[in-house]
């Protein structure tokens, strides 16, 4: 049974905080409290890779005002295509979200420091 995004930060969820996410600069909704940061692609809610700078934008609405029963998923993990949901990678439960948050990078720096570049 895939997990629902309800507009709140799902990292915080699980450790019973209620934290809005906002637009960040990069057009990301951004947790304000962890970076944890996600891009819809209807009916998906990926979370990225990365986390973000904690630059919002300044008349940025909450994404619980609009962002309701998206299918929460991994992101693609194939150059280029890293904004994008891995549609085979739902995330069904808690314990699959906290596997996949321990594996998120702390700047989009890092994760391409990881990337092998030919």
């Amino acid at each position: 049974m895939e997990i629902y995004i309800d507009g709140y930060c799902p990292e915080s969820l699980i450790k019973g905080e209620l934290v809005e996410m906002r637009l960040n600069k990069d057009d990301f909704w951004e947790s304000e409290a962890t970076g944890l940061q996600m891009i819809v692609f209807p009916p998906f809610a990926t979370i990225l890779r990365w986390r973000g700078k904690g630059k919002f934008r300044q008349s940025s609405d909450v994404a619980s005002n609009s962002l309701v029963g998206l299918v929460m998923t991994e992101a693609n993990q194939e150059v280029g295509k890293e904004i994008f949901p891995d549609e085979e990678s739902i995330i069904n439960n808690n314990f699959e979200l906290e596997r996949y948050l321990g594996k998120i990078y702390n700047s989009k720096k890092e994760l391409d420091a990881t990337t092998f570049n030919p």
